[in-house]
C-alpha cells in the first residue's frame, strides 16, 4: 500500500507542479500594462463623459475578470492541495479520519465553486466583449467534469464517515 500510495504522491505532486507552471505562465503573458494605461486616462478623462460606458471601462471590466479566472484557477489548484493531505493520512494508516472526510468535502466545496464562478465570469466576460453566450455549451466544454467530481468528493467524504462510524462500533463491540 505505501508503494501505491508514493506513485500517488508523486503524480500529485507532478499535476500540481505543471498546473501551477501553466497558471503563472498565462499570468506572465497577460499585458498588466493596460492598468497603467488605466491609470493614465483616469487622469484626463472627461468629467462629463459616462465611465460604465467608456472604452477604458471596458477594458477595466476585462482585465479586472480576467483577474477573477486567474484567481479562481489558483484556488482549483488550491484544492488539488488536499489530495496530498489524504494520501498523507492513508499512509499514516488512518483511512477514516476526521481529516479525510473533511479534505473529501473541501475538494468537493472547491470543485463546484470553481465551476459556479467561472461559469459567471465567463458570462460576464461574454456581456462585455458582445459575444455569445451559451450556458450549456460553456457547461459543456471544461465543466462536465468538476461538478460530478464535487458532489462524488461530498458523497465519498459520507462514505467515509459512515464507515468511521461502522469501524468505531466495530472497536466498541470487541
Amino acid at each position: 500500500m505505501k508503494d501505491n500510495t508514493n506513485i500517488l504522491t508523486i503524480i500529485t505532486w507532478g499535476i500540481l507542479l505543471s498546473s501551477v507552471s501553466v497558471l503563472l505562465n498565462d499570468m506572465r503573458e497577460f499585458d498588466f500594462m493596460q492598468f497603467k494605461e488605466f491609470q493614465n486616462w483616469a487622469k484626463t478623462a472627461s468629467k462629463d463623459e459616462s465611465w460604465f460606458t467608456s472604452k477604458n471601462a471596458i477594458q477595466w471590466s476585462y482585465h479586472a475578470i480576467s483577474a477573477g479566472l486567474f484567481f479562481w484557477r489558483g484556488y482549483l489548484i488550491y484544492g488539488f492541495s488536499y489530495f496530498l493531505s489524504i494520501l498523507k493520512e492513508i499512509e499514516n494508516g488512518n483511512y477514516f479520519s476526521d481529516k479525510t472526510i473533511k479534505y473529501f468535502k473541501k475538494i468537493g466545496n472547491i470543485f463546484i465553486w470553481y465551476t459556479i464562478n467561472i461559469l459567471v465570469l465567463r458570462f460576464l466576460l461574454a456581456a462585455i466583449d458582445k459575444s455569445t453566450f451559451n450556458f450549456f455549451n460553456e457547461l459543456k466544454a471544461e465543466f462536465t467534469f468538476l461538478i460530478p467530481a464535487g458532489l462524488a468528493f461530498y458523497i465519498l467524504a459520507e462514505i467515509f464517515k459512515r464507515a468511521k462510524n461502522a469501524e468505531e462500533e466495530n472497536n466498541l463491540t470487541i
